[in-house]
């Protein structure tokens, strides 16, 4: 009880406190930042299906939404004007409505049809972003203040921290985080995972390792790639198990097959016939990303259109660093490679990675990695490899805010800043404390640099903007 009362009369604690109230706001405003209309409504119809999956069950008692995929017998095609897609477009396509739908487990699509629900929708046609995107604006609350946490357990709060603004900023992310797709759902549910089985490793208490496949259970019916959490968690108990490593296994894989058999069982009361049809076509199904399936999720992100964000790279490649750096050396590197790792192995055997939802399971790993990177070059300063990682995503926003002949006024100042930076690094070459301070000083102004101008893309992406975005 003392520590505790000794913490809270800590000034740093109520500064900590202060810039993590501040984190959580900005993210949630540059979240709800034109929310309902970029990405355009209809951009990604699959929105639409969630939430009238769960409507229908909710009303009815029975799976009905849309779906573009073959073996569904019977294809009932109605201009359902939702977001009045059928006033400003007429000619487009009809969505072809199936009876039952089961394209995906159906526990998020509850999740959002219950709070359509709850705000007075009845009709597949009154499910507008503005409403069914609202509930994505908390869960991206949550899922910012689990990585604090994640990254707070495994390194340190001002890791954490950073994680946390990185998670709030990145274009790619606040703008993805809107979208009602199952990914978006089942990651905090991931990250929730990842954090009870680290309390697990940490204190050998058998009800985190029971929560945590608790989660990764819950995940999976959610969709089906979450099947990764609970690979994650059987590779983390076969490293870190020691005397309990078959007991976590067996417990890992339970949090898979339990919460298949149910969506199985569930087909199985509705239509089993169409429920077998629909899950071979989905093992069937044209493999969209190619044999560049990497280097495309690597090279380019994609939202609803191709979008691109240096800090993609910048994050894919401080994630190598930290795990090639801390492979079987530290528990914190081990955790994430795994984690990251057995999310791509999913990644790699649905292989639509044409579809943004794919790629959000990964953005909480790349936070944390960055902010990892960050940390220890500003601790350590490295100026080539910070400069050139930082000028990817500083780039790719300058671009989108000014364009080619708009940076033409600031091409005085990126040549000064060039030779600035020559000199503070021939000056580096000499181990000498007070240049350590000015290299640190320039690693937090470039940095801070870099989250106002991403702060500013965010911004910048309002609906006629987004027409527009590469």
């Amino acid at each position: 009880m003392q520590k505790i009362i000794k913490k809270i009369a800590n000034k740093k604690f109520w500064l900590f406190l202060v810039l993590v109230l501040a984190t959580l706001i900005l993210g949630s405003n540059l979240r709800g930042f034109s929310y309902a209309t970029v990405p355009n409504p209809g951009e990604n119809r699959d929105e639409y299906s969630f939430a009238w999956v769960g409507l229908s069950l909710i009303q009815e008692g029975y799976p009905i939404a849309w779906s573009g995929i073959p073996g569904y017998e019977k294809y009932d095609y109605q201009e359902i004007n939702v977001d009045h897609l059928f006033e400003e477009g007429p000619d487009r396509e009809p969505f072809p409505i199936n009876k039952p739908w089961f394209d995906h487990p159906p526990l998020f699509g509850l999740v959002i049809g219950s709070y359509s629900y709850w705000k007075g929708v009845r009709d597949f046609s009154e499910t507008a972003t503005f409403i069914i995107r609202r509930p994505m604006l908390w869960i991206g609350a949550l899922t910012s203040i689990l990585i604090l946490v994640l990254g707070s357990l495994l390194y340190d709060k001002w890791v954490g921290l950073l994680a946390m603004l990185v998670y709030s900023v990145v274009p790619t992310i606040a703008i993805s985080s809107r979208m009602v797709l199952a990914e978006n759902g089942y990651v905090p549910l991931f990250l929730g995972s990842i954090i009870l089985a680290t309390y697990y490793f940490k204190n050998k208490k058998i009800g985190y390792w029971y929560s945590a496949c608790f989660l990764a259970a819950i995940a999976v019916l959610f969709k089906l790639s979450a099947v990764g959490i609970g690979l994650s968690l059987a590779l983390l108990g076969f490293y870190f198990g020691k005397k309990q490593r078959i007991k976590l296994i067996k417990l890992s894989v339970l949090a898979i097959l339990v919460p298949i058999g149910l969506f199985m069982l569930y087909g199985a009361y509705y239509d089993w016939g169409t429920f077998l049809n629909i899950f071979l076509a989905n093992s069937s199904r044209f493999y969209g990303a190619g044999a560049e399936v990497f280097f495309s999720a690597f090279n380019q992100t994609v939202i609803t259109k191709t979008f691109n964000d240096g800090w993609m790279q910048f994050g894919w490649i401080a994630l190598f660093v930290l795990s090639f750096t801390e492979w079987k050396r530290k528990r914190p590197g081990i955790i994430i490679t795994i984690a990251v790792f057995s999310y791509f192995l999913i990644f790699l055997l649905f292989g639509s990675e044409r579809y943004a939802g794919y790629r959000f399971p990964f953005y909480p790993f790349i936070a944390i990695s960055i902010a990892w990177l960050v940390k220890k070059l500003f601790t350590k300063p490295n100026l080539f490899l910070y400069t050139m990682l930082l000028l990817l995503p500083l780039g790719t926003s300058v671009h989108k805010l000014v364009g080619i002949v708009g940076f033409q006024r600031f091409v005085p100042f990126l040549r000064v800043s060039t030779l600035a930076l020559a000199g503070l690094f021939l000056l580096s070459l000499n181990n000498n404390k007070k240049v350590l301070y000015l290299q640190r000083i320039f690693v937090f102004v470039l940095f801070a640099v870099l989250v106002w101008v991403s702060i500013l893309t965010v911004l910048y992406y309002n609906i006629d903007a987004w027409y527009f975005a590469s």
